[in-house]
């Protein structure tokens, strides 16, 4: 049974004339992770918070775990669901960063003893325990990232929504909370949904989800996906590098692979194609 299964959603703001989720169905198996790109504007994020029921569908159902989201099943399906936001800002409550890690646990009141052993373990995965009494504002935007993550792994939910969580960050972050979400995922067996429009964070997920305008375009393993370069570039995202350095290579007559090659890969046909000669 997949864990997250989305069937003919739409959903229209008021003050638009077009749907920004248009008939959108899809299922994310358990242990799964699926990234969900697109250009700026295409849906991305709205669906992520129709999934949490921070909004409420037109047309369609969200199903979470078994459970089909309504009014009255919202709050079961946020227990199940943690959300890490662009703007970690958005997210912090506590005065201190071990008060805003505790804080979803309060809300579910656990006892100060069980909330104390999930902090320090919660921070320490993150390598964040020395921040424990800092002031999240002060810290820096990987650092804040980091905090957001905690407070969810505190909770322990099934399923871990990232919505654009690394696009504020330099690349050495992104890549430092990436490879944190990735041991994240294989510890607790996570079911991971990234919205980004970001090729590299797509990259990590096992399979990509493509949206243009609200509408469902194509599902696909990243390596098909990235196959199609051009289509890319026509919905406004980017490819990852290797496709545009075999790109370079093809209009200067070069005859090279056309299947999708990551870095290491192209650099090993370059290479063994370079001894050929």
């Amino acid at each position: 049974m997949a864990i997250i299964s989305v069937s003919n959603l739409s959903y229209e703001y008021s003050n638009s004339d077009r749907k920004a989720v248009d008939d959108v169905s899809f299922d994310i198996e358990q242990g799964d992770w699926v990234a969900i790109v697109g250009h700026n504007g295409s849906g991305k994020s709205t669906l992520a918070k129709l999934l949490i029921g921070l909004m409420a569908a037109d047309e369609g159902t969200i199903t979470i775990d078994g459970l089909e989201l309504t009014e009255e099943t919202v709050w079961d399906i946020r227990e199940k669901v943690g959300m890490v936001f662009q703007n970690p800002d958005n997210q912090f409550v506590g005065a201190t960063v071990a008060d805003d890690v505790a804080f979803g646990m309060e809300n579910r009141q656990m006892d100060r003893a069980t909330m104390r052993e999930r902090v320090t373990s919660a921070l320490t995965q993150v390598d964040m325990l020395d921040y424990v009494d800092r002031e999240p504002a002060k810290l820096s935007g990987g650092q804040k990232q980091r905090v957001a993550l905690a407070g969810i792994i505190a909770i322990v939910p099934k399923i871990l929504i990232l919505d654009e969580a690394t696009s504020m960050l330099d690349p050495k972050g992104r890549r430092e909370i990436l490879a944190t979400i990735k041991a994240l995922k294989t510890k607790y067996d996570l079911t991971v949904l990234s919205i980004t429009h970001d090729i590299d964070e797509a990259a990590s997920a096992d399979h990509i989800l493509m949206i243009d305008d609200g509408h469902f375009v194509e599902e696909a393993d990243p390596e098909k996906i990235f196959s199609h370069g051009a289509q890319l570039i026509q919905m406004g995202l980017d490819v990852p590098f290797a496709e545009k350095v075999k790109r370079a290579l093809a209009t200067r007559g070069v005859d090279t692979p056309q299947t999708y090659m990551d870095e290491g890969s192209l650099a090993d046909w370059l290479w063994k194609s370079r001894l050929k000669k």
